[in-house]
């Protein structure tokens, strides 16, 4: 069951809970049913679970149409879904791939001072978004993690795993692990950009992995950088990388982090955590028809979101 993913999410243990949501009460309030169904060991603490959203309004659905072909708004502390299209549908996610890479990549305990030499094997297929360097070029892990978050470039991703000494393969396969680990499954990763089509989840699992990634202070920090400079260390060749989010500089957005992605196969993909009132949730978005209707949907889904609920 979905809900589980989101349970497990929240609380940070291993326990298998199922909140099943019911029918919105649509003359009164949101009702919830909590219903433990299995447990493969005991719990050792009582688990605290906050109260979910209360709907405040009856407006089905965002004013703006939602060319998305799939999408979900969570309720990050509850885990309650607010609104849901084609929530199962699986999709391929493009650059949205590289929250779980830099989760991993941080894993390994990585030192951002250390030096860098670009190689062939980073340009390897390369396309799209890419760091402006050559083979040879000298830079520190820091400026590959961040060229990564910031402005989605392939190259420097790909490198930053390199940097790492473990083989693309097994850094592919902790990813899938980490999937794994999560109950997530339908989720499926094939590279560490995003580039291959056959990275696939859906809005539902994707919600889980942005909100673990959007946990770490590190990712969080460098996707709500609007630029990133540096220098190359033998070279001495400026760079600016500039952030792919459009809705990073909106004063309405209490943002907390933000990823795009763009692929033939998947569209235009976004995933964005915000808040009202420190009250978190989550909006994740697969194949947008254009890069444009991507930010301009994401901010529909925030402001009803925020016009149709209460957090007590």
């Amino acid at each position: 069951m979905p809900f589980i993913l989101l349970i497990f999410l929240l609380s940070f243990n291993r326990f298998d809970y199922q909140a099943d949501i019911l029918n919105q009460d649509s003359q009164i309030r949101l009702q919830i049913t909590e219903q433990i169904i299995e447990r493969s060991q005991p719990a050792p603490f009582q688990i605290y679970r906050p109260l979910f959203p209360l709907k405040k309004s009856f407006s089905p659905s965002p004013a703006l149409n939602i060319t998305a072909q799939s999408a979900v708004v969570i309720d990050k502390m509850s885990g309650a879904m607010l609104w849901q299209k084609n929530r199962d549908e699986i999709s391929s996610i493009a650059s949205l791939t590289k929250l779980m890479t830099a989760m991993i990549f941080l894993e390994t305990d990585p030192d951002m001072e250390k030096e860098y030499v670009m190689t062939e094997d980073d340009e390897d297929g390369m396309i799209g978004s890419r760091l402006q360097v050559k083979p040879g070029e000298k830079l520190k892990v820091k400026d590959l993690f961040y060229s990564s978050l910031v402005g989605s470039a392939n190259n420097a991703t790909l490198a930053m795993v390199h940097s790492t000494g473990i083989s693309e393969e097994e850094f592919i396969k902790k990813m899938n692990e980490r999937a794994s680990q999560l109950g997530l499954l339908k989720t499926n990763f094939s590279d560490v950009t995003g580039l291959a089509p056959e990275n696939k989840s859906t809005p539902l699992e994707y919600s889980v992995i942005t909100n673990f990634a959007f946990q770490n202070s590190k990712i969080r920090e460098a996707v709500n950088l609007p630029e990133y400079f540096f220098e190359t260390i033998d070279r001495k060749i400026k760079h600016t990388i500039k952030n792919t989010n459009q809705l990073l500089a909106d004063p309405d957005l209490h943002l907390i982090g933000a990823k795009t992605g763009y692929l033939d196969e998947a569209g235009y993909t976004f995933v964005l955590e915000t808040e009202q009132n420190n009250h978190p949730f989550i909006v994740v978005l697969f194949g947008s028809e254009t890069e444009y209707f991507r930010f301009q949907e994401t901010k529909a889904l925030v402001d009803w979101t925020i016009q149709n609920y209460t957090w007590i």
